[in-house]
């Protein structure tokens, strides 16, 4: 008797275990991301410490469909990294903070594309209803947050014609300033450099005896150009990790004397 559709004991074995080999490949598609080299190749995202950049790559992994990471602090740790590079991420407006400690990856639609039988929507709809997107797949938060503004202003990081906006952190941004930190105080000349008692205490460990140039440093640059900060304590850590680095050059530089076969054939001139 022929069997009915043509399939036989053989083929049924066969017809499974190709079915079973799609669903793997399915699952590994599942926890594979993207990066556009739009984002993580521009200037604004390599002018940031390496720690910040690494944690970026691991938030992103780790997102679910929408870009949306519930447990960003149990990956600070497990990569070794500081909420200092969280920080410095959401001040160059690259992710969104919840007030739940949710975060969403900013560019996420830029970085990723995730075919409609394979998606699932994250779980975190109050979320997704606060943002907005750009014609380019950029999240904008819409409604206030505590740590960062997200909407979209003239000086806000964008992605216009294929590239990123080149827009620094030390440059400033064009928004508007933050409220301060509830328990901070003013530091520097102008009185205009908020922090807290911790963020202080953290910065005399880090930036120890410059501590308190660079706080005169930022307080001036405020005062004399007009711009304003989201975050100043991340502010500072930036501007000190930018002048330790070119330091570190020039010392390098410095310390590249001649040999002798060099200077005999002018190698060094």
């Amino acid at each position: 008797m022929k069997p009915r559709n043509g399939i036989t004991s053989k083929t049924k074995g066969v017809v499974n275990h190709d079915i079973l080999k799609k669903l793997r490949e399915e699952r590994k598609m599942a926890d594979k991301r993207m990066f556009s080299l739009k984002i993580v190749d521009s200037d604004l995202f390599l002018d940031m410490p390496l720690s910040s950049q690494c944690l970026y790559f691991h938030l992103s992994m780790r997102a679910d469909d929408d870009g949306f990471v519930n447990n960003p602090k149990k990956i600070i740790k497990i990569i070794g990294a500081n909420e200092d590079d969280l920080k410095i991420l959401i001040a160059k407006g690259f992710v969104i903070v919840f007030e739940q400690g949710i975060i969403v990856i900013t560019h996420w639609k830029i970085n990723n594309f995730i075919r409609k039988d394979r998606y699932k929507p994250t779980l975190y709809e109050n979320e997704v209803q606060s943002l907005s997107q750009t014609k380019n797949g950029m999240y904008i938060k819409e409604s206030g947050c505590h740590l960062v503004d997200q909407r979209l202003t003239s000086g806000q990081p964008s992605i216009d014609k294929g590239r990123l906006d080149k827009v620094s952190i030390d440059k400033g941004r064009g928004e508007e300033e933050s409220p301060p930190p509830t328990n901070s105080k003013t530091y520097g000349e102008f009185h205009n450099v908020n922090l807290s008692d911790e963020e202080y205490q953290r910065l005399k460990e880090k930036l120890k005896s410059h501590t308190n140039t660079m706080i005169e440093k930022l307080s001036r640059y405020m005062q004399s150009s007009g711009k304003t900060y989201q975050d100043h304590y991340a502010t500072l850590l930036h501007w000190y990790e930018k002048d330790e680095e070119e330091l570190r050059k020039k010392t390098n530089d410095r310390s590249k004397a001649p040999t002798i076969e060099e200077y005999m054939i002018g190698d060094h001139l």
